[in-house]
């Protein structure tokens, strides 16, 4: 019997998707758009809920989106703070 641990992380992607847009404040825009699991070939293997318009998709490991979050939630929350862009 194996683990059920193992088999969650297995069917966990890999990879996610973004579609990338370049704001006008000079800021770039992520919306996610699909996900990537390895294969056994050593590839990947590529799933997308929608086409960006510009063509460009951006692939992040789950391990660099982890280790993103945690480094925002060590920032000063100040720094948290002048990242929020209000529009009005």
């Amino acid at each position: 019997m194996s683990d059920s641990s193992d088999e969650n992380k297995s069917r966990l992607p890999s990879h996610i998707a973004y579609s990338v847009e370049e704001g006008s404040d000079d800021k770039n825009h992520w919306h996610k758009i699909g996900a990537a699991w390895p294969t056994k070939e050593g590839g990947l293997s590529l799933q997308l809920n929608a086409l960006p318009i510009n063509g460009r998709i951006a692939l992040r490991s789950r391990e660099e989106l982890e280790r993103m979050r945690a480094e925002r939630q060590q920032a000063p929350k100040q720094n948290q703070a002048q990242d929020i862009n209000y529009t009005q």
